[in-house]
């Protein structure tokens, strides 16, 4: 109803502003055409005058007196157009036949004028043409020199179809400007109620992005601290870049006798799904390495695989959710370093030669066909034949980094382009690597106006 009100409301300010307008016209301009009179009806122009000057002090004093008497600019309009309407009948019991058909002309573009700015209900239409018939016919009794006959076929004809088209024109014009309003408000209505859908989701998505940026402080703080790495790992750098706010990629680090134990998952999804699935890999971790005493590369993926079957209960359903992963046993009482991988490989340097050891096909978790999944220990020794320590530049990343597509040619990055990368900068200090690593990724994406498809997680040592 409050709506309805609404587009009423302004289909009567469209009418009244045209209304006005109209009576204006006929306020000023009635009196002017009189002109007219004075040429073509020289012997009664005064007569027309002084008829035209009245109707336009009735106009005058109905435009005023809205003030005190309130009433409908329908009503307002309707006094000019009636009155010059009868106005044109009285001039018909003054001219001559000669100016008939002139006047009739006139006549019609009143009708037609009128009808192109007053937007009124079909009945004032109807009145209008009915009393100014009347009006014609009054005033056509009056003049003797003019027969029925004359008059009809000079002009009586053509008046009553333009009055019937002056009728049409103000009510299709009437409709019309009631559908353009309703349609217009209903717009309207419309887009605020998309305001208020649009305010209503940015207000929720407001509040999950607060939760996710929380969330994001919760997985920041399991990770390792930065102090602890750089005290067991003095030349390293640890690039990671979430493709949402919270990361299903994650690193884990730990110091047992003599041993630093550091791996790059990779979970199953990234943003929430992703992140959720690192804290169970963060927990399996702690418990088989810190609660149960596991060190041994190989062991410590075997025993994470069941835990997290386990966890996510797989041996019941179909979820086949899981990680992959790189993990690597620095073990500094043998010299040597131990590795064992999920799907993802190691990549170590050492006298400017690259080598890849790339992990076992299957990932931790997930479907398994194998009566028993048992991953394999790679060990590459730090020392030569001489017990000299070699040199040796580590890295163990997730598949973000390669997966990126970009360039020229919109293509991944592969991991052979990632490989000759590190080969070019293994040299350099860990922060310049980084930082290269970084810019390049960037200018890769950008360059194929690419967004990142997935996490990114890529760790250097040098030891």
């Amino acid at each position: 109803m409050a709506n309805s009100k609404v587009w009423k409301e302004d289909i009567r300010n469209f009418g009244d502003k045209y209304h006005i307008y109209t009576t204006w016209l006929a306020i000023v301009f009635n009196p002017i055409f009189g002109i007219t009179d004075y040429f073509n009806i020289q012997h009664a122009w005064k007569q027309l005058l002084l008829f035209r000057l009245s109707i336009t002090v009735v106009c005058l004093l109905a435009l005023l007196g809205r003030r005190y008497v309130p009433y409908s600019t329908k009503t307002l309009v309707f006094i000019p157009f009636l009155l010059i309407s009868i106005q044109n009948a009285y001039t018909y019991s003054l001219i001559e036949v000669s100016d008939f058909t002139g006047h009739t002309l006139n006549y019609i573009a009143l009708f037609i004028g009128a009808g192109m700015f007053i937007m009124w209900n079909w009945y004032y239409s109807l009145a209008i043409i009915l009393l100014s018939m009347v009006a014609n016919a009054i005033f056509f009794n009056m003049n003797h020199r003019l027969d029925f006959e004359h008059a009809l076929v000079n002009g009586g004809l053509l008046l009553i179809v333009v009055s019937l088209f002056m009728f049409l024109l103000i009510e299709t014009r009437r409709r019309l400007t009631i559908a353009m309003i309703k349609s217009k408000h209903a717009l309207l209505l419309a887009n605020e109620a998309l305001e208020e859908q649009k305010k209503i989701v940015e207000k929720k998505n407001q509040h999950i992005t607060d939760s996710i940026n929380y969330a994001k402080r919760i997985q920041t703080a399991i990770l390792p601290l930065q102090e602890r790495l750089d005290r067991a790992l003095p030349t390293h750098f640890v690039l990671l870049k979430p493709k949402d706010i919270v990361s299903g990629d994650f690193y884990w680090f730990a110091e047992k006798e003599r041993k630093c134990i550091i791996a790059a998952i990779d979970c199953t999804g990234h943003g929430v799904p992703g992140a959720f699935m690192s804290m169970i890999g963060d927990s399996i971790l702690n418990n088989i390495v810190h609660d149960r005493e596991i060190h041994q590369a190989d062991l410590i993926l075997n025993e994470m695989h069941i835990a997290v079957r386990n966890a996510l209960q797989q041996s019941n359903n179909q979820n086949k959710d899981g990680m992959d992963l790189s993990l690597v046993v620095i073990d500094h009482e043998h010299q040597c370093l131990k590795y064992a991988g999920a799907k993802n490989p190691l990549i170590y340097i050492q006298n400017n030669e690259l080598i890849e050891i790339k992990g076992d096909k299957m990932p931790i978790g997930g479907e398994q066909k194998e009566e028993r999944r048992v991953f394999k220990q790679h060990i590459i020794p730090l020392i030569d034949e001489e017990k000299e320590r070699v040199k040796t530049t580590f890295y163990i990343f997730s598949d973000g980094y390669q997966d990126q597509f970009g360039g020229e040619n919109k293509q991944k990055f592969m991991l052979s382009r990632m490989r000759k990368l590190l080969l070019e900068i293994h040299q350099q200090p860990m922060q310049t690597q980084k930082n290269f690593l970084d810019d390049t990724f960037e200018t890769w994406k950008e360059a194929g106006k690419e967004t990142q498809i997935d996490d990114v997680l890529i760790i250097g040592v040098q030891v």
